[in-house]
């Protein structure tokens, strides 16, 4: 499954409706059992201006993938971390590194 150096992007499942929208994206430092350690930033929606915004601390976290509350996505291996960023237009979310590699988000159709 996930090796030491996958790079992933973790997606909080949104619980209520009103719930934003909340990632975590790193490198994954190791995996035993459906628990992975990653080393990376989360990433919170902004209530006020509706973008992404990223947290300047790098952290460290445990994660539970088996969980049910979580959706890992391994993202390509040839992928630098901080050439990554969110783009956000209207109700549209993506992940991208304004080159080759674009990824939609978007949980909602409208």
């Amino acid at each position: 499954m996930l090796q030491p150096k996958s790079l992933v992007l973790i997606n909080y499942r949104r619980l209520f409706p009103e719930d934003d929208s909340r990632f975590f994206l790193g490198e994954v430092e190791a995996y035993q059992d459906g628990i992975v350690k990653v080393s990376g930033h989360t990433i919170l929606r902004d209530g006020v201006s509706g973008t992404m915004k990223e947290k300047s601390d790098r952290r460290t976290k445990l994660f539970s993938i088996s969980s049910g509350t979580l959706i890992v996505y391994e993202l390509p291996a040839n992928l630098q971390l901080s050439d990554l960023h969110f783009q956000s237009k209207g109700v549209r979310l993506s992940l991208t590194d304004q080159a080759s590699f674009s990824m939609d988000l978007t949980e909602r159709m409208t």
